[in-house]
Order: structure tokens, then sequence, then C-alpha cells
């Protein structure tokens, strides 16, 4: 029995072990079924909201896209001015400009309102210059270069063109003005066009596509004596325009106070003339600008305003006692009557005469053209490489040595052109021809004073002073040095069938540097331009030429005219221009072919060689 019993005991708990080890298995089963469809149902879940967020993000997507477009169509519309009309009941009042009855703008595009308002009104305003030294004032150049006239049409008939250039731009500080000035009045550009816009602008951006009726008035009644528009326009003190124009108009009408400059020139005595002291004057913006919107709110649209200046004393002592003789240089001329004659006229038409403090000095303007009826004579000069007789011959002597003496002062350069052909009077490189068709001489007063010239021919030589307040360094001068690099090949020979036979010459090729000097110490060499001359061509009679092995045009010899030899004249007017065929005989000087030495200041060689 106990077997048996213990044999029960022992199935029984065989049989609870399996019931529980099943147990256990449908658990395990039924948690991994409950996890799996925890899993799908979070799954679906996930699917669910990343459909719903993109369907979202779509629908936000096109529904900016929309606006946007809608914005950019509206957008368009009102800058193209199109035909949306102001919905809202809105009066204006533009009385200020002349418009008496108010302006009521429903049912109107923004371009309607322009065309009623921008074109009711008359801007006028001239603003004078308040100046008591007006006469004394002298407007500096400003804005864009001026254009000059055209000489290069001239060219073919001008003597000496094809030398060398040299221009240098000198940055003008009131290059950027735009507005157009005189000494004594300036036409205010109208500034209120622009505030009209902005204030039609505002109304229309802010309530063009407002859907209230803040505006909507029954029983308007425009004639009653409290009615009032909605908005009223003025004008404001803050504008860019207005504010852009006067301060330009102050740049130009500003002037420093000056102590005792030269101003004037006693010819009797050959001597400069000093001013008095003077005062600056500056012009007070602020002030001009409310006096400007106080007559325009005032409704007072075509007036004239003057300026409101601010004196300036000048300090210090007088630069009178600064002035001196800055520099001089001076050259030998020829013995020709005409020529020297010439070039007498042009150094008594320099004498004197007084470049303004940034003034640009051109040599062509204050000669003017040189005619018989000034007095010049014809003169041998060269044209196309022939000595030919031109009415002003010789001036070019002048031009430069007016161009060494400015160099020497310290004084800026713009404009220089040298000799087609090597000079006789000055060392190659350091001249500067001129033909009043043609090529110029030009330089700029870069000081804070005036600079005189004084220019005199005697006895067959040139000198020019120039009168200034030092712009060098107490104890400093400065020159050019011309130094020859090489020569050239002479021209291939041409044959001629009258005239006289020519053997040419060599042309070349200068450096010219500019040396500063402490007393006899030299401190600086520095390269300012080059150079090159050409040579003149050889010319033969054909029955004297040849053609070697190598091809070349030779000749055997060199004869005298065939016919009675005569001159070529040219005058500078184009209308009584005279030239004959004449080839003349171009005999090479030294210094077309030899090496020139450096030269001392104020030098210069003594030839016959015209030019």
């Amino acid at each position: 029995m106990e077997y048996r019993n213990s044999t029960n005991e022992y199935g029984r708990g065989l049989s609870a072990y399996g019931e529980n080890r099943n147990l256990s298995r449908s658990k395990d089963a039924l948690n991994r079924y409950r996890l799996s469809r925890r899993k799908k149902s979070n799954n679906i879940f996930k699917i669910v909201g990343l459909s719903v967020s993109v369907i979202v993000v779509l629908v936000l997507a096109i529904f900016g896209a929309y606006k946007f477009i809608q914005y950019r169509n509206e957008k368009k519309e009102v800058e193209g001015y199109s035909n949306i009309q102001m919905k809202q009941d809105i009066y204006l009042d533009f009385s200020i400009i002349g418009m008496k009855e108010y302006l009521p703008i429903k049912g109107l595009t923004k371009q309607e309102v322009y065309d009623k308002v921008l074109g009711s009104y008359d801007f006028d305003i001239t603003i004078s210059n308040s100046n008591p030294e007006i006469d004394l004032f002298e407007m500096p150049k400003y804005g864009a270069k001026a254009e000059e006239e055209d000489y290069s049409k001239y060219f073919n008939k001008s003597s000496d063109n094809l030398g060398t250039g040299q221009e240098v731009e000198v940055k003008n500080p009131l290059a950027d003005i735009t507005i157009t000035a005189t000494k004594n009045t300036y036409k205010l550009s109208d500034f209120v066009e622009g505030q009209l816009k902005k204030f039609i602008d505002d109304i229309y951006d802010k309530y063009l596509y407002v859907t209230s009726n803040d505006f909507n008035k029954k029983d308007v009644d425009v004639s009653n004596p409290n009615f009032k528009a909605d908005f009223i326009f003025n004008v404001k003190t803050n504008d860019e325009n207005l504010d852009n124009s006067l301060s330009q108009l102050a740049r130009l009408w500003n002037t420093k106070p000056v102590k005792g400059q030269i101003e004037g020139f006693d010819s009797e005595r050959n001597e400069f003339t000093f001013g008095d002291d003077h005062k600056g004057y500056v012009v007070d913006e602020d002030a001009l600008r409310k006096r400007i919107i106080e007559e325009v709110n005032a409704g007072h649209l075509k007036t004239e305003i003057w300026t409101v200046l601010n004196m300036v004393d000048a300090e210090g002592p007088s630069v009178k006692s600064r002035y001196k003789y800055v520099s001089m240089f001076e050259t030998w001329t020829t013995d020709n009557e005409k020529r020297n004659k010439n070039i007498n006229l042009a150094c008594t038409g320099l004498n004197g005469y007084i470049v303004k403090p940034g003034q640009e000095f051109s040599f062509n303007q204050v000669l003017g053209e040189r005619t018989e009826e000034r007095g010049y004579d014809y003169a041998p000069a060269y044209l196309e490489g022939q000595v030919i007789e031109e009415l002003g011959g010789g001036i070019c002597q002048v031009s430069t040595t007016l161009y060494n003496a400015v160099f020497a002062a310290g004084l800026t350069t713009t404009y220089r052109k040298s000799h087609t052909y090597v000079p006789s009077y000055i060392t190659p490189g350091l001249d500067a021809t001129v033909s009043f068709y043609g090529p110029d001489y030009r330089f700029i007063n870069n000081s804070n004073y005036t600079v005189g010239i004084k220019a005199q021919y005697s006895k067959q030589k040139v000198k020019i002073d120039i009168f200034a307040v030092p712009l060098l360094k107490e104890g400093q001068t400065q020159n050019l040095v011309s130094t020859k690099i090489q020569d050239m090949d002479i021209p291939t020979l041409s044959i001629i069938n009258e005239g006289k036979a020519s053997r040419g010459s060599q042309g070349s090729e200068w450096q010219v540097f500019k040396v500063v000097k402490e007393g006899d110490k030299e401190i600086e060499r520095v390269f300012d331009h080059q150079t090159i001359y050409q040579g003149h061509t050889p010319t033969a009679f054909e029955e004297y030429t040849y053609v070697d092995d190598d091809g070349v045009l030779q000749t055997s010899k060199f004869v005298e005219t065939r016919e009675s030899e005569s001159t070529t004249r040219r005058s500078t007017s184009i209308t009584t221009a005279r030239r004959n065929t004449t080839i003349q005989s171009i005999v090479p000087t030294e210094s077309a072919t030899g090496v020139v030495i450096e030269m001392a200041p104020g030098g210069g060689s003594r030839t016959g060689q015209p030019q």
C-alpha cells in the first residue's frame, strides 16, 4: 500500500509537473502573441502617424505656395501699377502743392493717383549763393570730366603729333558731384516728388487689400467746413535726396580762408600783386534745409532761397612772406627772327598768368589759336618729317621750357607729348610739343595757394619762373634727367621726284628719371617716363637708286635739288592752310645721333635746328 501510494504520489507529481510545464509554455506563447500584436499595433500607429504628418506637410506646402503666388501676384500688381482699385473711401489733402480740393481715391489705382498728383504742380526753387566775395570765387572743376573737342580729326594736318604721349590722371575730390550749379545759383532738384510717391505708396500698401470698412463714411459732405481729409500731405524734414543735393552744393560753394596770396599781376612793374586776407564761407546745411522745408510746406514751390553761411576767419600769419620763385628754367633759341617773334608773343601771353588751387592749366587754352591777326608769323616747324613754315612755329620751345619749370616746382603735369623727332634746344625726353589743333601741354596746381607764371624772351633766351609757396621740403630740389637707351636704324630709303635728297637720320629711345636732391646730395631717383623719337626717312632721286642683292632699295649718291628751292608753308587755321610738295633737306644734329649727357637744371643746347 505504501508503495502504491508513493507511486501514486509520484504519478501525481509527474502529472503536476507536466501541467505546470504546459502552463508555462502557454504563458510564453501568450506573451509572444501579445508582444507581436503590440508591435503590429505600434507599426500601424507609426505608419498612420507618418502618413498624417506627410499629408499635413503637403497641405501646408501647397497652402504656402498658394499664398506666396498670391502675394507675389498682388505685389507685382501693386509694383506694376495695375488696374487694382482702392476699395476704401479715403480722402487725401494735397493743398501744399496747390490742389485746392480734397482727392477721393476710392475706385482709383495707384497709377491714376500718381497721374493726378505728380502732374498738378511746378517745382522751381532756386538757391542763391550769398557769399559776399562772390566776385573772387571761382567754381572748381567737378563731376565727370567735361567733354573736350575732338582734335584727332585735325591730327593729319597738325605738325608733330606722333610723339610719345604722357598723361597723368589726378584724382579730383569733386569727381562724384552729380548736381549742376554755377557759382551764383543752383536749381534745386524736385525732392517733393519722391515724398509724394512714398505718401501714396504707404496708403495703398496698407489699405488696398483691407476688407474692413474703416473709411466708409455715410453722407460725406466735402463742402462742409468741418470735413477733414483722412490723410494730409506735408513735406518731411528728413529727405535723402534733399540732403544729398545740399551736401554736394556745400562742397562746391564752401571757400577756405586765405591770408594774402597772389591775386594779380602788375605788367608795368612785372611783379605779382597780393590780395587782402579773405574769410572762408561755409554753407550751413541745416539752416538751409529748414528754410527750404518751411517754404515748401507754406506752398511756395516757386521761390528763391539764399544760403545761410558761416564765416571762418583766416588764422596765422599771412602767406605773403612765404611766396618765392620756387623754380626757373631757360633754353636758347636760334637766330631766326620770325621764330623768335612767335616765341616772344607766347612768353608775353604767359607772363603774369595765375593758376588757382585745383585749377588745370592748358597751354592751348591760355594762348589761344596762333593766327596772323594776333601777330604770329610763319617759322620753321615739322610736318610729317619735313621742315615747313607754320604760323606760330617755334612756340614748342616755350611749352617745353614751361614743362621743365613746372616739374622743378613740384607741380603735377597732367598731359604732355614729345616731338616726333629729336628736338635741338633741349635734351631729348624733356620736350613738350604743342599745336592748337593737336597736342596740348597741361598741368594742375596741386598746392593750396595760387601759383604765378613769369615768362620772358630776351636775346635768344627763353626764361620761365614759377612764383609760389614752396611745395617741396626746404632744401630739396627735383628735376628731370634724360639718358639715351639706344639708337634705332635709319628708316627705309624713299624715292622722290623733286626737292632735295636727304641722308635721313636714326631714331632713338630715351629714359627720363625724376631726381630729388638735398643740396648736392641725390636722395631719390625714380623712373618718370620713356620717349621714342622717329628717324628721318632718307630720300633719293629714282635714277640714282637700285635694289641690292638682299632686295633693299639703295642709292648711289645724294644730289642737290632739281628745281629752285622753295619753302613749305602751313597755317594752323585749317581753312587757310598752304603747302607745296617741296621736300626740305633735313640735316641731323649732334643731339639727334650722339649721346646727350645729363643736363643741369635750366640748361639747354644752342643749335640752329628748327622746332
